[in-house]
Order: C-alpha cells, then sequence, then structure tokens
C-alpha cells in the first residue's frame, strides 16, 4: 500500500476509492477490520467535506458581506444580493421584496423567465410571504403550486405559474425587530429544503438587511448633504444679490435703477408690471410685488427662465415693494406740498413770486381752473384724461383742480351718468391773478349749478345763459331792485294778506298760464286760484297776461328764486 487513511483522507479522496482502499485491506487484515476502518474513514470524509463546505458557505458570507459594504444606493445593492443567492443555494430562481404601504412589492430578481415578476405586489397577509414576514423566519414548501397550508393570491400564483415555480423557500429581511421585507430562493421542480439551507439564506438575508439600512441611511444622509449643499449655495448667492440690491438702494437709487440691477444679474429683460395690467405675453416669469397686504403688480422676467432667476425675482420683489414704497410717499407728500401751496395760491390775495412754482404751475402756461363737488370725486378727477398732469386739493368740501387743459375740452370730455360730479369751469388762466379770479368765477358757478338743479355737469360761466347774472353781486342787486320795481306790490299784499301770491303766481306761469293744471300743482281749488289771480290783476293791472310781459314775469320769478338760494348758500 502506497497511501494510508490519512493520505487519503487529505487529499479528499472519492468514496469509491476508499471503498477500493478497504477491500485491499480485507486481504491483509481480514473483513472485519477492513470493513470497521472503511466505514470510519467513510464517515470521517463525509463530515470533512461538510466541512469544508461550510468555510466555503462561510467565506462566501463574508466575501457577499464585504462587497455589500461597498454600494452605496440600495438600488444598486439589490440585484447583486438576489444573485449571491441564487449562486449560494444553486437554485433556478432567485428574488427580493421590500414592504411599502402594506403589501410586499418585488424588486429584483434573478433567473426569471419574464420581465413580469419583478413589480408584483404581494398582501402581506397571504401567500409564502405572509407566513414568512407574519413570523419573522424562514418558511419553504417542496411544491408552492399544491400547498395547501396557506392562502394563495392570485398575483403572486399568477407569477409562479409564469415562472414554472415548485420548490420555494422564503426568508424574513430581518433588522432589530423589523422586517423590511423577504428574500426568497426557488426550484423549478420539486424540492425540500433543509434547515442548513434555510439558515444559510437566513444569514445572507441578514447581511443584505444590514446593508440596506446602512445604504438607505447613507442615501438618505447624501440626499441631506445634498440639499444642505444646494440651500448653502443658495444663501451664499441670496447674500450677493441683496448686497448688490442694497449698494443700490443706500446709492439713493429707485424702481428704475433696481430694475436695471436686476436685470444684469438674470437671463432675460426684467420690467415691472403694475396691478391691474396682465403681462404682455405667456412666456414670462413673474413674483408678486407687495408690501404688507398692499400688492403694488408683479416683477416680470420674459423667456425662459435659468435655474436661478426664480429665486432671484423672489428675493428682488420685497426691495421693489420698499423702492414703490418710498417713491409713492415721496410723491404723495409732494402732491400735500402741491395741493396746500395751491390752496394758498387761489384763496389769498397775497402775492408771492414763488407761490405759482410751489404749486407746481408755470407761470407762462395757460391752465382751465375747476371747482368740483362733492370732493369725494377725487377718482373721477384722476381718471379724466383731459385732466391729466392737473394740481388737485381739497377745500371746503369741494376740490380745487388746475389743469393744462382747455376749459371747453373740460366740459365736453366730463363725465356723465348717475354718480357724476359737478363742477365749475374757468379759464384759461395765465398767472397768479387770473387764476385767482377764474377760481372765484368756478366756485360761483358751481353754486349756480346746484343752485339750478343742474348737477352732475360741467359747465362755465357763459353756459348759464340769462342765469349768469346770479354770478355777481352787481348783478343780483340789480335783480333785486328790478323785481321790487315789478313785483313788489304782489309781495306786499302777500306778506299783508298771508296768501301765496307770487307761489300761485308762478305756478301759472309755469303752466302756460293754464288754471286747471296751474290749481292742481298749488293743490288748491280752481276757484281759489282765480280769486287769488284776481287779487294778481289789481294789483298788476290786465295787461301781465300777455306773451311778452309774463315771459319777463316768470323770468323774474325764477332768477329771483335762484338769487335768494345763493344768497342763503353763502351766508
Amino acid at each position: 500500500m502506497d497511501e494510508s487513511w490519512l493520505d487519503l483522507l487529505l487529499r479528499d479522496a472519492a468514496p469509491d476509492e476508499l471503498q477500493r482502499h478497504g477491500d485491499a485491506l480485507a486481504r491483509t487484515r481480514g473483513p472485519e477490520a477492513a470493513d470497521r476502518e472503511t466505514a470510519q474513514a467513510l464517515r470521517l470524509a463525509m463530515e470533512l467535506r461538510q466541512q469544508a463546505q461550510r468555510a466555503a458557505e462561510l467565506a462566501a458570507l463574508n466575501e457577499i458581506a464585504i462587497r455589500l459594504a461597498t454600494f452605496q444606493a440600495p438600488d444598486d445593492m439589490l440585484p447583486e444580493i438576489v444573485g449571491q443567492a441564487r449562486r449560494l443555494l444553486d437554485v433556478d430562481l432567485a428574488y427580493l421584496g421590500l414592504i411599502e404601504d402594506g403589501h410586499l412589492r418585488l424588486k429584483v430578481t434573478s433567473g426569471a423567465f419574464t420581465p413580469g415578476l419583478a413589480g408584483v405586489v404581494i398582501p402581506l397577509s397571504v401567500g409564502l410571504t405572509g407566513e414568512v414576514i407574519e413570523h419573522a423566519a424562514p418558511r419553504w414548501t417542496a411544491d408552492y403550486r399544491r400547498e395547501r397550508r396557506f392562502r394563495h393570491d392570485e398575483s403572486a400564483d399568477t407569477a409562479a405559474r409564469a415562472e414554472n415555480m415548485r420548490g420555494l423557500l422564503g426568508v424574513p429581511l430581518h433588522l432589530r425587530g423589523r422586517v423590511l421585507g423577504a428574500l426568497f430562493a426557488g426550484k423549478r421542480q420539486e424540492r425540500d429544503f433543509t434547515e442548513h439551507e434555510a439558515t444559510l439564506l437566513s444569514a445572507l438575508a441578514a447581511h443584505a438587511a444590514s446593508a440596506i439600512e446602512k445604504a438607505t441611511a447613507m442615501g438618505t444622509l447624501n440626499a441631506a448633504n445634498d440639499q444642505l449643499a444646494r440651500r448653502t449655495e443658495e444663501l451664499e448667492q441670496t447674500l450677493r444679490w441683496d448686497q448688490r440690491l442694497t449698494r443700490v438702494v443706500l446709492g439713493g437709487g429707485g424702481v428704475e435703477e433696481l430694475l436695471t440691477e436686476i436685470g444684469s444679474m438674470t437671463s432675460g429683460e426684467v420690467r415691472f408690471v403694475p396691478e391691474p395690467e396682465p403681462p404682455a405675453h405667456s412666456a414670462t416669469t413673474g413674483q408678486p410685488v407687495v408690501a404688507g397686504e398692499r400688492r403694488f403688480g408683479a416683477l416680470v422676467l420674459d423667456g425662459e427662465p435659468a435655474p436661478d432667476d426664480r429665486l432671484l425675482l423672489e428675493r428682488a420683489a420685497p426691495a421693489l415693494a420698499l423702492a414703490l414704497v418710498a417713491e409713492q410717499a415721496v410723491a404723495e407728500a409732494s402732491r400735500h406740498t402741491r395741493a396746500a401751496h395751491l390752496v394758498d395760491l387761489l384763496t389769498t390775495a397775497s402775492d408771492r413770486p414763488r407761490a405759482l412754482r410751489r404749486a407746481g404751475l408755470d407761470a407762462q402756461a395757460p391752465y382751465a381752473v375747476l371747482v368740483v363737488a362733492p370732493a369725494s370725486a377725487r377718482a373721477h378727477v384722476e381718471r379724466a384724461s383731459s385732466l391729466a398732469g392737473a394740481v388737485v386739493a381739497e377745500h371746503g368740501g369741494q376740490l380745487l383742480v388746475v389743469a393744462p387743459a382747455d376749459p371747453d375740452t373740460v366740459r365736453r370730455e366730463w363725465p356723465r351718468g348717475a354718480g357724476a360730479p359737478t363742477a365749475g369751469v374757468a379759464g384759461p388762466a395765465r398767472g397768479q391773478e387770473e387764476l385767482r379770479r377764474c377760481f372765484h368765477e368756478a366756485r360761483q358757478t358751481l353754486s349756480a349749478l346746484k343752485t339750478l338743479g343742474r348737477t352732475g355737469e360741467a359747465a362755465t360761466a357763459g353756459q348759464l345763459g340769462l342765469y349768469r347774472i346770479l354770478l355777481g353781486h352787481t348783478g343780483r342787486r340789480d335783480l333785486d331792485q328790478a323785481f321790487d320795481d315789478v313785483l313788489g306790490p304782489v309781495r306786499a299784499e302777500q306778506q299783508r294778506g298771508a296768501v301765496p301770491l307770487l307761489e300761485t303766481l308762478r305756478a301759472f306761469l309755469d303752466h302756460g298760464r293754464r288754471p286747471r293744471p296751474a290749481a292742481t300743482a298749488l293743490a288748491i281749488h280752481v276757484n281759489t286760484l282765480y280769486q287769488r289771480l284776481a287779487t294778481v290783476d289789481r294789483l298788476l293791472g290786465e295787461g301781465w297776461r300777455t306773451p311778452e310781459r309774463a315771459l319777463e314775469l316768470q323770468m323774474l320769478l325764477h332768477l329771483k328764486t335762484a338769487s335768494d338760494a345763493l344768497d342763503a348758500t353763502e351766508g
């Protein structure tokens, strides 16, 4: 004999070679001793092979663990896991699923016939999956399709038929009391898996669960770091933008200067669109410009925005809003100052060399002067195109308006309709003296219009016709004298007898000298009217009823009524 039992075992001789060695020993040592030594050698050889296999499996697991540790993302790691499971257990098919939203979603496969297996969703309460997840322990079946120990799921069974799946082993991806999913190894013929195979696949699943969690955590950390880096870059960029915008503001720049600076930092043309004007076209990027509850409009970038342009508009909008607030505050203060100087210019007699300039007026330019009621009509005035560039002030419950416009154009374009204001118009006027004169004329015209019931219109003194006599105190004194000369006796008789003779006379004339309509308007009997007219006949004589004489009396009565109303207003 060249070799001993030890030599054969050390070189991992095959069982039949060990058996031949035992047969040879039987001729020299006897059959009984040879059979005993052969049986011991065969048993020892099997144990050595099992230990070698386990050592190889442990080495493979260690290598797998090292490889899994190199992956940074679960999506890259999962194919490696199922591929190693298939090789380690020498099976036809391996696949892995993770728990998502109360189901097991199959993520990756190795050895599958069809691509449809990946993506199958299996309820956690059914099938071999349910057994593995519920007990957090390995479960297997020699023939999945004929197994009756668990409730089958149609989607899982359809996938099993497509893959001709029979023997199936599943183990949980278990980590610190939590099941992440399950790893499966399958054969396309009946096969009863051993405890050792279940332990081996479980060990791989344990490495996989740990690696998946670490990769997921690393992915989350990397995402958080990436987001932090992006936010840091955005913050640094924002600070650079803020510094540039701040320099513009500190340098005295206003809205236009800010828009120019913003435009130099963007990829397109930047403009400010006031509220409520819409953008010119849809290919724009806009950012609301708001201060408190006040919305001024939008900061608009035309064209396709660059990645940072939206953030830039967002940062620039508050600075632009503050600039708009400042400009409007300055404009409002200037408007109030001009208004105060305008009131002083029109209502006082003193001449000040710089009064016109302080009121925002040109000493050489012609102006239309308006007095408008009520004072709440400012919005109507500011919207009127004919009054563009006007200086407006509120005084005594009315608006004083001085506009670089033609008075006739202002009158023709005056707003009409319900709620329209009433305006006395005068001009054109140049210089302080003419402006003050036109102001008094416009105010008197407004009073006459209101007295005559002609509200909601604009008129000049020349458009009052005969009623223009009411605008001057001299004209009103002449009117009072004429009234006393012609109708004084009627007024005296009225005061003595307490009978409204003047009202009766006006109603009779206003109704075309027809008794019955006049009596109806006065709410008296027609005989009472005749009695009063008889008294008028006695005082004025029969000739007052002629057309010429009646028209003169009618106009005198209307003018006197309007004059008394103006006197009462001015008093």
